[in-house]
């Protein structure tokens, strides 16, 4: 329920909605389903090629659903029982991986270019990570670390999973 999941993360049982915050999941998609339907504002696909594509919400993975629904499911399907955190959060999905939840680094960068570049179009307030990379270099010379930096800097909150893959 979503006070057992508030009590999990130390978020008080009537804290914020998430009304007014747009968040950018950055994942394997989100699936148009009930619970996250009308908060879904945007979605694009950066597994087509080199240029985003807008399309319909979908999600032939189940990852970034999953996580969405963390997040800001309304609990429709299930009379308000699985809500997520933030049920008024409007959601952003960036598609970067594809139906067996691989990716390439390419449409990462992109898709966090992307989100700083249309950041105010967008209503981008906090960008979601939970995908696992490995470590190929120093922090300070890494393109992921250093697009992950460029959006915080851009005023972006991006909040990164740990514990994907052992990174």
């Amino acid at each position: 329920t979503p006070d057992v999941l508030r009590a999990i993360v130390g978020a008080p049982s009537s804290g914020p909605t998430g009304n007014g915050i747009g968040v950018a999941v950055i994942d394997s998609g989100i699936a148009n389903i009930p619970n996250l339907r009308p908060q879904i504002r945007a979605f694009f696909d950066f597994t087509k090629g080199a240029v985003p594509v807008q399309v319909a919400p979908y999600d032939d993975y189940g990852h970034g659903t999953h996580i969405a629904g963390l997040i800001a499911s309304s609990g429709a399907q299930t009379r308000g029982q699985f809500a997520g955190l933030a049920p008024n959060v409007q959601l952003i999905g960036l598609k970067v991986l594809d139906a067996n939840g691989n990716g390439s680094t390419s449409h990462l960068l992109n898709a966090l270019e992307f989100a700083v570049t249309n950041k105010a179009k967008l209503h981008i307030d906090v960008i979601n990570l939970s995908l696992g990379h490995p470590i190929y270099e120093p922090a300070a010379n890494d393109p992921l670390v250093r697009a992950v930096e460029k959006a915080v800097e851009a005023g972006i909150v991006v909040v990164v999973s740990a514990g994907n893959s052992g990174y």
